[in-house]
């Protein structure tokens, strides 16, 4: 800004008048009347102009684009003009009714002669800005200006009341604002339109989401009022942050049960890299936790046996059916780096305070940060890696729920015989976290010299591993297992059963039908259980993890799979009648059943004992001892036919011959 002999400016802190303009220096009069004279370099360094409002003029020009520049275009050359003919002619009245004329029909609105003398004082005083309409919606005052302030000051207070209340329309907002202004100062308060009103609530609404989603409100809320402070992770395994949140898709938890189960990561802040990802069917509990850390400091490639053949028995489901090598996915599990995390942040869940996890993080060295009350800041980079699953491999799966109740369709219950497992969605997030996470470009790993490039958190663990070596070695086999959680079984002879499968080893021989130790668990044994292993688990006896592996290997016969995988397929498209149907027929036959006959009376009793003598009743005692004795008899008799006697008169029947004449008559008598 320009400012010459009569101007004003502020000066540290006070308002001066500018008296003179010199070459070096200027001569100021303060408001009590005093004058000093200032170098002009210290007022080009430190002054400022007394209307600051002229710096948003100039901002809001630049913002109204390419029609507001064209019109101060044309007012600067009408100016230009008229400033020519006053220093040619003396006068200026003629050009500037000509000047008027010419803006008319250039800028398509009326311009009078009075409108042009005002733009022309205030471009001599204020330069480009002053030449911009005044009326402009960018030059007005703030919205409301009218309005009483305590009617302002209501609005913002009932606003700012309603972070966790229900969404409501803005009918309600205009009832409580308007109480509220009379109970505090009657009638004395003029209240504005409806119209204003809805206007000043949109003014004052800007950030809150007073009258839209309840969550994003109620979350805005919690945010801290003021700029939020950063901790750049310095190297992996410094800063890591843990999480538990329900997903917004439907698996299927057993054969009887579906629903959303609960997903546990564990991310690196200065590599992005998800150090571990559990799936639980509901409540995460504080040992669920405890396998969360045991997964992450355990890598793939170490962990105990039966880790790879589980994998592999259920990714054959994604695998197979396209054709692809599985060595090429354990490879990409095996390219995960390990890092040892120094440092956990959590929330103030009951799990994660829980003495479980804290114990296990003492033992193994590990510090835990506690986030501050109802401040998802704290920890936002695994709430947003959150919102990247979602949208990046959870939308995609069958079954997807949305993000909320109005993003969800009616056909998601309709699709559960096609849901998949819990078993399948933890491997298959797994291998998406090995495969496209872990190796995805990402935009908060960005080079701040070059912005243009993008790491990976795989290539951010290597460069990290390059300029500063370290040396994570992870947990043995045996802390791995003593990590997982603990059932109690009793060894029969068979081994052990442990959700419906069974286990056994030929090192049970000393343990089978042998009372623990422990007196608390009646007998049973520990038994070790990954929950996502299906072969292997550890019997803990004697100060070691004796492995029993999974008895039941008809999966892994050619077509007994096939056979098991129709099987499952026809079992969950049985409708739930399909049992109801037969229960009539089976309880009718289990009541005769236990009912027996009906007693009989003496003379059906009597009838039944003579029907039974009858030897011509075919069920009768007496005539199954005659024909006994017949067959005995016919046994006997052996008939000789002599071979040039002509056909026997008896016809070939020996039941005719003479021999069986007193047996008929006593069959007939």
């Amino acid at each position: 800004m320009n400012v010459k002999a009569g101007g004003r400016l502020a000066w540290r802190g006070s308002t001066f008048d500018v008296v003179m303009v010199g070459a070096l220096a200027v001569i100021l009069r303060d408001e009590s009347g005093a004058e000093l004279e200032v170098s002009l370099e210290e007022l080009n360094h430190g002054a400022e102009p007394v209307e600051p409002m002229l710096r948003g003029r100039v901002v809001a020009l630049i913002a109204r684009g390419d029609e507001a520049t064209s019109e101060i275009s044309a007012w600067r050359e009408a100016i230009e003009r008229i400033v020519a003919a006053g220093a040619t002619y003396g006068s200026k009245s003629k050009v500037v009714a000509d000047e008027a004329e010419r803006l008319s029909r250039q800028l398509g609105r009326p311009i009078g002669v009075r409108t042009v003398y005002r733009r022309f004082q205030a471009f001599q005083e204020q330069g480009a800005p002053g030449l911009m309409d005044r009326r402009a919606a960018e030059l007005r005052g703030r919205a409301g200006t009218g309005v009483d302030p305590r009617v302002v000051e209501a609005i913002n207070q009932i606003l700012g009341s309603r972070s966790r209340a229900s969404t409501t329309s803005k009918a309600v907002v205009l009832e409580q604002v308007t109480r509220l202004v009379r109970t505090q100062f009657g009638d004395e308060v003029p209240l504005p339109s409806r119209a204003t009103f809805y206007r000043l609530f949109d003014s004052a609404d800007r950030g809150r989401f007073s009258f839209g989603s309840a969550k994003t409100r109620e979350s805005l809320a919690l945010a801290p009022d003021r700029a939020f402070g950063r901790r750049t992770a310095l190297r992996p395994g410094e800063q890591v942050q843990i999480d538990t949140t329900r997903l917004d898709v439907m698996v299927r938890i057993d054969e009887a049960t579906i629903g959303r189960p609960e997903l546990t990561i564990m991310l690196d802040v200065a590599t992005r890299s998800i150090l571990a990802a559990v799936l639980r069917p509901e409540g995460t509990k504080s040992m669920d936790l405890v396998v969360v850390l045991a997964r992450a400091l355990v890598p793939y490639a170490r962990r105990p046996d039966g880790a790879r053949e589980t994998r592999q028995l259920i990714s054959t489901a994604w695998a197979d059916e396209m054709l692809i090598d599985q060595a090429r996915y354990e490879r990409l599990r095996e390219a995960q780096p390990f890092i040892f995390p120094e440092t956990i942040t959590t929330d103030r869940g009951r799990t994660y305070l829980s003495k479980h996890f804290r114990g296990a993080c003492e033992t193994l060295g590990i510090s835990l940060i506690t986030a501050a009350p109802h401040t998802p800041t704290d920890k936002p980079h695994v709430e947003r890696t959150f919102e990247s699953i979602a949208s990046l491999f959870l939308q995609y799966a069958k079954g997807y729920v949305g993000r909320s109740v109005e993003h969800r369709g009616k056909d998601v219950l309709n699709q559960s015989e096609q849901l998949l497992t819990i078993g399948q969605m933890q491997e298959l997030l797994e291998d998406w976290i090995a495969v496209e996470w872990q190796n995805r470009s990402h935009d908060s790993l960005r080079d701040p010299l070059h912005p243009t490039i993008a790491l990976s958190p795989n290539e951010m663990c290597r460069a990290f591993r390059h300029v500063a070596p370290e040396l994570h070695v992870p947990l043995t086999r045996d802390d791995f297992i003593a990590l997982l959680p603990v059932v109690h079984r009793r060894i029969n002879r068979y081994g052990v059963t442990i959700d419906h499968r069974e286990y056994d080893s030929n090192r049970l021989g000393e343990y089978r039908r042998r009372q623990s130790p422990e007196k608390a668990k009646q007998g049973r044994w520990p038994i070790r259980v990954d929950p996502y292993n299906l072969h292997v688990v550890w019997l803990e006896a004697d100060g070691e993890f004796i492995p029993l592996r999974w008895a039941n290997d008809v999966h892994e016969m050619p077509m007994l799979g096939d056979v098991w995988r129709h099987a499952r397929d026809e079992y969950r498209q049985k409708g739930p009648d399909d049992a109801a149907g037969r229960d009539d027929l089976v309880g009718a036959m289990r009541g005769f059943a236990a009912r027996g006959n009906d007693a009989k009376a003496a003379r059906q009793r009597a009838r039944a004992s003579a029907v039974a003598a009858d030897p011509m009743n075919p069920t009768s005692a007496a005539r199954g001892d005659l024909e006994q004795e017949a067959t005995a008899v016919a046994e006997a008799v052996v008939v000789e036919v002599d071979e040039d006697e002509a056909w026997p008169h008896r016809g070939g029947f020996g039941f005719i011959g003479e021999q069986w004449d007193e047996i008929r008559e006593r069959l007939e008598g």
